[in-house]
C-alpha cells in the first residue's frame, strides 16, 4: 500500500514538474502547416471536427473522441490479455 503511495505521489510531483516547466520548452513538436508536414494534421487539432463537418455528427465530435478511445483501449487490453494467456 505505501509503494502505491509513493507511486502516485510521484507521478503527480513529476506531471506538475512537467506542467510547469512546459512554459519554458522552446522545443516545437511539428511546424504550421502540420504534423510530419502533412497538412491534414494541423497543430491546433479539431480533425474530427473538420472530417465531420457539414454531417449531421459534427455537433458529436467529443462524444465520437470518447467512443473511439474505449474501443481503442478495449482492443489494446483484449491485445494484451491474448498475449498474456499464450505465454502461460
Amino acid at each position: 500500500m505505501t509503494g502505491r503511495l509513493i507511486g502516485v505521489a510521484s507521478a503527480a510531483f513529476l506531471v506538475t514538474l512537467l506542467y510547469y516547466g512546459s512554459r519554458y520548452w522552446s522545443f516545437r513538436w511539428w511546424d504550421r502547416p502540420g504534423l510530419f508536414g502533412w497538412s491534414e494534421l494541423p497543430p491546433q487539432g479539431g480533425l474530427v471536427r473538420a472530417w465531420l463537418r457539414g454531417t449531421p455528427f459534427a455537433v458529436y465530435d467529443i462524444v465520437l473522441w470518447a467512443v473511439a478511445a474505449f474501443v481503442l483501449l478495449t482492443v489494446v487490453q483484449k491485445i494484451a490479455d491474448a498475449i498474456a494467456n499464450r505465454r502461460k
